[in-house]
């Protein structure tokens, strides 16, 4: 999206590069809402500024817990203070979601399928402390997190074989402390399971040159016992190095209309991502779920998934998700000494250990 939320359309499938044996048109597919309960609003007062844009909202009812269709009107004791934000972000070219953002923070706003959708925040899941004032931007685009003045942040990146052969000890003199390495995916036509062919290489790199590795694999599994048999592969082929940050289940939109995970529910996929996540858990490692705005939002039901690492792709300057994150994507955009081309920049909240 222009607005940079998360990804834009052209990037939708973000570790993107993802090999199959067909060769298949791709085109975007974007998913609706599966399982989550969708928010919309009418804004009476907002026609001129938003040259009569019209925002609707379902209003959940707390006794009978049923949907029920209603219009709210913004109060009249409200109206100035709103009209003041609207004001204030139309003049300053804010932009319209971060508008909407500030005047909904009871709720997790997206755009999606060329509407906006308004969720409910799940109580149960650990939500973030993230401070944006304390986020500080480089003049070389990387971004820190500072408490107390005090950087307390990791740089990292994420690689796979796009990223081709990699110089380590140059990576490592520029900075890097941690590297997530696809280790492998699973064909979006095919369903077969891959290793990714410098995964063994990097993870041998990276480790060499004393920078902590995690790994990631790209999932397209359909079924409970299928992400089992995905984090079974993802152990075998790791069992030999030291992995110290996540095993990282990536699951986000495909661009092929021939994606085997087309048209799996939420509750489907999210019992998939635990079952990986459990069988990674199991085997003794840090298990995590890798996912950008709308994924997680939209598409998982994030009240099942409380207890596991999260990797955020999310990509601008400043943060937006209510929940904890232990990883934070920011950007595909960036440069490393070591590496030929860009490569996507992290920042961990966590020490891994």
């Amino acid at each position: 999206m222009s607005n940079k939320e998360d990804y834009n359309d052209d990037n939708e499938y973000k570790f993107g590069n993802i090999e199959d044996d067909r060769d298949t048109h791709k085109k975007v597919k974007k998913k609706g809402g599966a399982g989550a309960k969708i928010y919309s609003v009418l804004i009476t007062l907002l026609a001129g500024a938003l040259a009569g844009t019209t925002f609707f909202y379902y209003r959940k009812s707390n006794d009978e817990k049923k949907e029920v269709n209603t219009y709210a009107k913004i109060e009249e004791n409200e109206s100035n203070e709103v009209k003041s934000i609207v004001k204030d972000y139309m003049e300053n070219g804010k932009g319209t979601m971060a508008m909407l953002r500030e005047l909904f923070p009871e709720n997790i706003v997206v755009y999606a399928s060329n509407k906006y959708s308004f969720l409910p925040v799940a109580d149960n899941v650990p939500k973030n402390d993230i401070d944006n004032k304390n986020i500080k931007n480089l003049e070389n685009g990387e971004i820190e997190y500072l408490k107390n003045d005090k950087v307390v942040s990791h740089k990292g990146i994420d690689v796979s074989k796009y990223q081709g052969e990699i110089d380590w000890e140059k990576v490592a003199a520029d900075g890097v402390e941690f590297a997530m390495i696809r280790i492998g995916y699973r064909g979006y036509g095919s369903g077969a399971l891959v290793l990714d062919e410098t995964a063994l290489n990097n993870l041998e790199g990276a480790t060499k040159a004393g920078i902590k590795v995690g790994v990631y694999f790209f999932s397209q599994a359909i079924s409970v016992k299928e992400a089992r048999e995905e984090a079974e592969f993802v152990m075998e082929n790791i069992k030999k190095y030291k992995i110290t940050y996540p095993v990282v289940f990536d699951t986000e939109d495909v661009l092929n209309e021939d994606a085997r995970t087309e048209g799996l529910s939420a509750e489907e996929l999210t019992q998939i991502a635990i079952a990986f996540c459990d069988e990674i858990s199991n085997g003794g490692y840090t298990p995590a779920i890798y996912a950008n705005l709308r994924w997680y939002a939209l598409s998982l039901d994030m009240s099942q998934l409380a207890e596991y690492d999260k990797w955020y792709a999310y990509y601008d300057k400043e943060f937006y998700f209510p929940y904890k994150i232990n990883i934070w994507q920011y950007t595909e955009n960036g440069s490393v000494d070591g590496i030929t081309g860009n490569v996507d920049m992290n920042i961990s909240f966590k020490d891994y250990e």
